[in-house]
Formats: C-alpha cells, sequence, structure tokens
C-alpha cells in the first residue's frame, strides 16, 4: 500500500492492491468513523509503540540479538518478543480488552480504541500485530471461528497470543475452548482453524463486527454505510452483494435491494445463496408494484 495517501485516502483504493502490500492499522484508521482527534495523532501514536517496544525488546534480548552471515541483525528469543508486546502494549500504554461492554461499537473502531486504550479482539490484535510487523517479526492473525487470536513465529517457533487477554499465550485446549463458545459444544479445531488470515479478510471481520451491531439495533441505513466500506475492501466478493440485498430490503429500499440481489445473481456461484436472493429478489419486485 501506499504510505504517502493518509489512511482515509487509502480506502478508496483498497480494492487494487495486492493483500500483502495492505498495512492493517492505517486501513484500519482509514475505515475508522469514531475518531475526535486529527489522524496524525493515531499515526504518531502507533510510531510511538513501536519504538517503545523497539527499545524495550533491545533492554532484555541480551544475546539473542546478532549479526548473521550476511551482516543483518537477527532477533532469536520468540518468549521475549511477546513479552516486549505486553510490557509496552498492556503494561505501559494499559490496553486491555473491553469486557464490561463488549457490543459496544467503539471496539471494533480503531480511532476509538486508541483513545479509550480499550477494544475486542480483533482491534487489539491489529495493533499487536501492527508493532510487531514494525519490528520485522512474523505476526498474523489465524482463522479461529468468533475469537480472534493472533500468532508469532521465529526460528521455527510459533506462540499463538490472545490479544484481548493481555497477549496471554494460549494452547490447544484453549483454543477449543473458544472455539466450542463460539460455535456449541460439538465444535473441534480443525487444521484450517490455525491457517492465517488474510489482511483482507482480517478488515472485512473487524468491519462486519461493526455491522452485525447496527443490524442488531434496527441501524440499517448505518449497516449498508458499513457494507459498502466492506465492499470496497473486496470488491470481488459476492456475498456482499447479497447482504446488501438484504440490508436495503430491510431499510425499505426495495430498488436499491433489486440492483445488489440482481449482481449477486450473475456473479455467485453458489447454489444455496442464488436460492435465497432469488426469493428475495421476488419478494422485492412486488412491492414495487
Amino acid at each position: 500500500m501506499n504510505h504517502y495517501l493518509n489512511p482515509t485516502q487509502q480506502i478508496n483504493l483498497l480494492g487494487t492492491f495486492d493483500d500483502d502490500s495492505i498495512c492493517l492499522a492505517s486501513a484500519a484508521l482509514g475505515l475508522s468513523s469514531m475518531g475526535n482527534k486529527p489522524m496524525s495523532f493515531y499515526t504518531r501514536h502507533l510510531a510511538e509503540l513501536s519504538e517503545a517496544v523497539s527499545a524495550y525488546y533491545a533492554s532484555i534480548a541480551g544475546g539473542d540479538v546478532f549479526a548473521d552471515e550476511t551482516g543483518i541483525k537477527s532477533q532469536n528469543d520468540i518468549k521475549k518478543k511477546l513479552r516486549s508486546l505486553q510490557a509496552v502494549i498492556y503494561d505501559q500504554y494499559q490496553y486491555r480488552g473491553n469486557y464490561d461492554h463488549y457490543e459496544e461499537l467503539e471496539n471494533a473502531d480503531l480511532c476509538s480504541v486508541i483513545e479509550r486504550r480499550k477494544g475486542m479482539p480483533i482491534a487489539l490484535g491489529i495493533i499487536c500485530m501492527h508493532v510487531a510487523k514494525a519490528q520485522g517479526w512474523n505476526a498474523v492473525g489465524i482463522a479461529l471461528p468468533g475469537h480472534f487470536v493472533c500468532r508469532l513465529e521465529a526460528n521455527g517457533e510459533r506462540i499463538t497470543f490472545d490479544p484481548f487477554h493481555h497477549a496471554n499465550t494460549v494452547n490447544a485446549a484453549d483454543l477449543r475452548r473458544l472455539l466450542k463458545q463460539s460455535l456449541g459444544s460439538d465444535a473441534e479445531l480443525k487444521p484450517e482453524h490455525y491457517k492465517p488470515v488474510s489482511n483482507r479478510r482480517i478488515l472485512l471481520r473487524l468491519q462486519n463486527n461493526i455491522k452485525l451491531r447496527q443490524v442488531e439495533k434496527h441501524n440499517y441505513l448505518d449497516a449498508i454505510i458499513t457494507l459498502d466500506t466492506m465492499r470496497k475492501i473486496d470488491p470481488n466478493e459476492a456475498s456482499l452483494l447479497l447482504d446488501a440485498g438484504q440490508l436495503y430490503a430491510r431499510a425499505n429500499q426495495p430498488q436499491e435491494a433489486i440492483s445488489a440481489l440482481s449482481s449477486y445473481l450473475s456473479q455467485s456461484n453458489s447454489q444455496y445463496g442464488k436460492t435465497k436472493a432469488s426469493v428475495l429478489l421476488h419478494q422485492m419486485k412486488q412491492r414495487l408494484h
């Protein structure tokens, strides 16, 4: 992604960038609608966090920082890397999961999360991953449904951690428990739950948290605006057109619903989705007569 553009400018270009070129934190700031300060405040804050983690890691790394045969400095101890994130982000700057008011929209809005120092797992995870990647560390989100967790990897070692709970490490038993909380007692961990999540999927998941809360409050017009940002993130995701059709229908905008559903039917390969869209499309056309 072109870092000479500010976060707000980047949103309209997200759909044109390769996934690896997307800066998660910058994009999440651009998606934010609840910030009360200039965008430079948030970008400076992220830079400040990154510089503080770099200094902290250097102070505890000791012999773990060395020059390899190419002369490039390497950082070896993965546990010290995680400890550096915890010490700076959670202890020094006092970020935390918002346990008491988890359903607040602000918990998924990165500007608000930075201002309040609290949020939901995926927003806190974006901050952790951004700061880790600023050090050159390998940090990813993984595809566990329901509760967003992150993973650090270095020199063949991996540590999975929970950004909502002080970036504490989580093992397979913890992941299984989180999965069952989300999908029910019959759910079991599968190999795909350990796979890294793309930047686009993370941003879509972030925005989907906001959209679901808006729908729960029957704020359908706001949900449509959020969905529009999701379509900018991934213009080729046909399922978003079905979501748009459903939201327009709930907002009593049949013409817009018809347009979205017709586009979905022409682009989707999902037979289940097409059946659902066809039924709703018929209902919307009847509403116009």
